[in-house]
């Protein structure tokens, strides 16, 4: 699940810690200059958006995945 962040703080350590009650094993990977974050997680879209709100962040579901260094999304050749 990739999501547009606006109006938080892009910090990936607090994004993980928020999001581990979902989901012990969860991944992240930020493009925090774009605001954009990855969660790879045993979640719901809505589950990972309260968590999110919960930080005071608008976040919007991304439509169409786009590369993230280091996401799902990373063939690794860019590097």
């Amino acid at each position: 699940m990739q999501y547009q962040l606006s109006t938080c703080h892009h910090d990936a350590a607090a994004f993980t810690a928020a999001l581990r009650p979902l989901d012990p094993n969860v991944q992240i990977a930020l493009d925090a200059p774009r605001g954009r974050l990855e969660v790879l997680a045993n979640a719901t879209g809505n589950q990972v958006l309260d968590v999110l709100r919960t930080m005071d962040c608008d976040a919007v579901p991304l439509e169409t995945e786009v590369h993230i260094s280091g996401g799902s999304t990373c063939c690794g050749s860019c590097g």
